[in-house]
């Protein structure tokens, strides 16, 4: 069995190291994605009114290139999460580790791609205001399919985020010091994003709100990694 000395000499984290780096990563996550989607960007998004969608990037873009950032900060912290998660639950079960790792590298890159389409929609406002090409009706349309293309890849992110979360409540699972609960507990968070994600295209009609509590699951894992997690050691 690999011991912390191991460890060290291979350059890998050691368990209290992991814990701490991935339970700040998933506290950072937890203020600035809802600060990002339902604070800054939502002041300028009027998904009834294209004119004053763009009126408001080209006005008051500052509040709306504070959400991207900060939603680029979530991304990038996703990263350093999924390394710290990798040797923080590698002992034992090295391949499965990797597999989970990679999954939420795959997630992020989809996040990234749909965040490119939002800076797109925000250039594409500011660029109406020189332009003779993008004025009126076809630069609030242009600006609204970047808008609802960013919408569509977050989807589409977040299911794949769902499964990640799956394989990663296996790994927990497996592990010999994460107590099995919270295996359960990410499980459950990983289905409240794919039944959204199925819900926007076969159920629409239903009101699904109460999933979202499901996702605090991985909140209780935040909070178990910095209360309790980085407390274990591997002999």
């Amino acid at each position: 069995m690999e011991t912390h000395s191991d460890a060290r000499t291979k350059g890998a984290l050691s368990l209290p190291s992991a814990a701490l780096i991935a339970g700040l990563g998933l506290l950072v996550m937890t203020l600035t994605a809802p600060f990002a989607n339902f604070y800054f960007m939502g002041q300028s998004i009027v998904p009834e009114n294209a004119a004053a969608t763009v009126e408001n990037l080209q006005t008051n873009g500052t509040s709306y290139l504070i959400g991207t950032s900060l939603l680029f900060t979530t991304y990038v912290m996703d990263v350093i999460v999924a390394w710290a998660l990798y040797w923080y639950l590698r002992p034992g079960q090295t391949s499965l580790a990797l597999l989970v790792a990679w999954a939420r590298l795959v997630y992020t890159a989809l996040a990234f791609v749909g965040l490119w389409a939002s800076f797109s929609a925000y250039d594409l406002a500011i660029s109406g205001l020189t332009s003779d090409v993008l004025r009126g009706t076809v630069l609030h349309t242009e600006v609204m399919v970047q808008l609802s293309s960013a919408k569509t890849m977050e989807s589409i992110a977040l299911c794949f985020f769902g499964v990640h979360l799956w394989l990663l409540s296996v790994l927990i699972w497996r592990s010999t010091h994460v107590p099995r609960w919270l295996s359960i507990v990410v499980a459950l968070a990983g289905a409240s994003y794919v039944i959204l994600f199925l819900a926007k295209y076969f159920m629409s009609n239903l009101d699904l709100g109460w999933v979202l509590l499901l996702a605090l699951g991985e909140l209780v894992f935040m909070i178990w990694l910095l209360a309790l997690g980085w407390r274990k050691s591997q002999s």
